[in-house]
């Protein structure tokens, strides 16, 4: 048994609650594993009263027992305390906190292990309902009981709200009724198979909280020291939005920081492990696109600051994000509207900090899965909403293990290092490859003429692209270019012909499958 005791933090003007754990914890949920001390928090309605926290082992003797002060922080009244680190296991364990005067409230059927917070627009709220194989993925669910899951409500608000405003699904044991809510409810796709995947790898407990909205710009869902380091005009409207008809009526969700208020703020408390993201059609703009680059790497930086002052994360947890699919002018791989497929190609490289990869300088311990040969032309919920979510989730998977776990797995397709050009060819020397290239047709590659100074009009390459040696490919520059300056490749916003289905990208590494990133040199 451990016993201690927390100081007293100096008292303000807070608003009374009800003796309680906060709405986002409670039976079911996981906390965070050794080497962090799971911090565990509720309210109550006056400050300086004593609490008493014990963590029991189910059967077992109490492990841990802690005293502490309701105290007023961030406009509320709240108790808290931090267990000694405990090891993942599926080891069940309760919860109780006893206020003076013997009012007591207990979550069961607790456990330790990873924690992810899940979070985006609409493709990370597309539900296992949706996605292909829906109907066997959720019988299956019942398989992993050691996966638990949590969905936030829709809600936004201008001041930082230390609850959440509204839950959809409370802490729950993976289960065929949790993972089946519906199409646009519960539970997230790519958080679940993502969870799934981690399970059945590291062999101990996932806790995964789902908290989106469709339909909005990542300017929603940022800090305000983020936005203020990136300023840009007016987010768009979700009326201005392709395939957006499911979405109820809205008062604001692409307001700057209102769903970091309403949808975030409330879960720094929690420890985490890590967090996954898949978001960034909305913000394919000519007014937002350039701005990604910088604003997502800062609400990285920021959303990892702001946990590591609230619960102890480690300032540095790791982040994966989807790099998005494709979405119109799916017929020919070409640019009906070049000014919206261009922003398309800057928001994908925007994700990556205008960087050929991540990790990288700007977004240290990032991770990523590349959507951009997994389009969905068919899609009944919008060829926006792909529903190949096993596929590119376990590539995002993959990557976790690599970088959040440091395991030996390969989880990105080949990356451009450099181009050369001899003559009417150019060659193009890729790194990061499991034993060598692969050369599946010559779509996405495009010359820029000297004489072209904007970002569309480039002339694409008709001949064939072949395969040089085991790292390098060779393209023929077209005639109409005389004086070449620039190469592409998968710049646009339906490349790689999904029309034809999946995995109809040019390049890819041989052995994984794994697509090249897209991307752009000079010559």
């Amino acid at each position: 048994m451990l016993q201690r005791s927390l100081c007293l933090l100096a008292a303000v003007a807070a608003a009374a609650g009800e003796f309680n754990f906060s709405n986002t914890m409670g039976d079911n949920m996981v906390l965070q594993q050794a080497p962090a001390s799971a911090q565990v928090w509720g309210l109550a309605d006056e400050v300086g009263k004593s609490v008493t926290v014990t963590l029991q082992q189910a059967g077992g003797a109490t492990e841990q027992e802690i005293e502490t002060t309701t105290i007023s922080e961030t406009g509320i009244i709240i108790w808290k305390v931090a267990f000694d680190p405990i090891k993942a296991s599926n080891d069940q364990y309760s919860v109780t906190a006893t206020l003076e005067g013997n009012s007591s409230v207990t979550a069961k059927n607790i456990l330790f292990g990873d924690v992810y917070i899940c979070s985006g627009q609409s493709n990370m709220q597309f539900t296992v309902d949706q996605a292909f194989n829906a109907s066997a993925e959720v019988a299956a669910a019942d398989n992993f009981p050691n996966v638990r899951l949590y969905t936030a409500a829709e809600e936004l608000s201008t001041e930082e709200q230390q609850q959440i405003l509204k839950v959809e699904q409370p802490w729950s044991v993976a289960s065929s009724a949790a993972v089946g809510g519906g199409n646009w409810s519960y539970f997230s796709a790519v958080c679940w198979f993502f969870g799934r995947n981690l399970n059945e790898k590291l062999n101990y407990p996932i806790g995964l909280i789902a908290t989106n909205w469709g339909g909005t710009p990542v300017r929603s869902w940022s800090p305000p020291e983020a936005t203020a380091e990136c300023p840009s005009g007016a987010p768009p409207s979700v009326a201005d939005l392709p395939n957006q008809h499911y979405f109820k009526p809205l008062t604001s969700p692409s307001q700057e920081s209102v769903l970091w208020n309403a949808m975030i703020v409330p879960f720094l408390r929690t420890n985490i492990k890590g967090a996954i993201w898949y978001q960034g059609e909305s913000d394919c703009d000519n007014t937002h696109a350039s701005v990604y680059a910088c604003l997502f790497p800062a609400m990285i930086r920021n959303w990892r600051a702001r946990w590591a002052i609230a619960s102890n994360t480690s300032s540095l947890f790791p982040f994966g994000f989807v790099q998005i699919s494709t979405w119109g002018d799916h017929n020919n791989g070409t640019c009906t509207n070049e000014g919206q497929c261009i922003d398309t190609a800057i928001v994908r490289h925007g994700q990556l900090g205008n960087y050929s990869q991540v990790p990288n300088k700007v977004m240290p311990a990032v991770f990523m899965a590349t959507g951009v040969d997994l389009g969905d032309p068919t899609s009944p919920f919008g060829d926006i909403h792909p529903r190949f979510k096993q596929q590119v989730t376990k590539r995002l998977s993959d990557a976790a293990l690599n970088v959040a776990y440091g395991q030996d797995v390969y989880y990105s397709g080949p990356i451009a290092s450099s181009v050369s050009l001899k003559g009417s060819t150019i060659e193009i020397t890729f790194t990061n490859i499991s034993s060598s290239l692969q050369v599946k047709n010559s779509m996405g590659f495009e010359v820029r003429d000297a004489t072209n100074t904007q970002e569309w009009g480039w002339t694409y390459v008709t001949s064939a692209v072949t395969k040089s040696s085991s790292t390098t490919i060779s393209l023929s520059v077209p005639s109409s270019v005389t004086k070449p300056v620039e190469v592409r490749y998968n710049w646009y916003q339906a490349p790689c012909t999904p029309a034809v289905g999946p995995y109809g990208c040019a390049i890819y590494d041989q052995d994984s499958m794994l697509p090249a990133i897209p991307f752009r040199f000079k010559l």
